[in-house]
């Protein structure tokens, strides 16, 4: 068995950390700060980094996680659009909003990632226990 074989690699508090969150029933808004300092961002564009679209989805699992208290899995992706680019220097902190609707086998993921003025990235996808 490998060294990390069976470890799960979480975002939070390495690419970014949630600074407030509210969360009612299945639907919330997680304030978060990105991390600069973050290993991604040396190696994606160093110099001018860019928050890349697969992070920003796993964000939008942790965050969708947090509010079932379970640890949950893609399943597909119904519609991922990534709208305007992020970066930690133009937009050092979001929101990450999570509604939620429960399926036979998880949930219904409706989600985007925006500031006061943009919005990132719209999510549409089912996410599995």
């Amino acid at each position: 068995m490998r060294e990390n074989e069976g470890k799960v690699m979480l975002l939070e508090n390495h690419y970014y950390k949630v600074l407030h969150s509210e969360t009612k029933g299945l639907d919330g808004v997680f304030h978060i700060a990105l991390l600069p300092d973050c290993a991604v961002y040396r190696g994606h564009f160093p110099g001018d980094p860019v928050c890349p679209g697969v992070c920003n989805i796993e964000v939008i699992k942790e965050c969708a996680s947090r509010l079932v208290g379970k640890r949950l899995f893609l399943k597909s992706i119904k519609q991922c659009r990534l709208v305007a680019l992020a970066t930690p220097s133009a937009c050092p902190e979001l929101d990450v909003v999570v509604n939620l609707t429960p399926t036979a086998q998880g949930f219904m993921v409706v989600a985007k990632i925006a500031d006061a003025s943009k919005t990132y990235l719209e999510y549409k996808g089912e996410m599995a226990l």
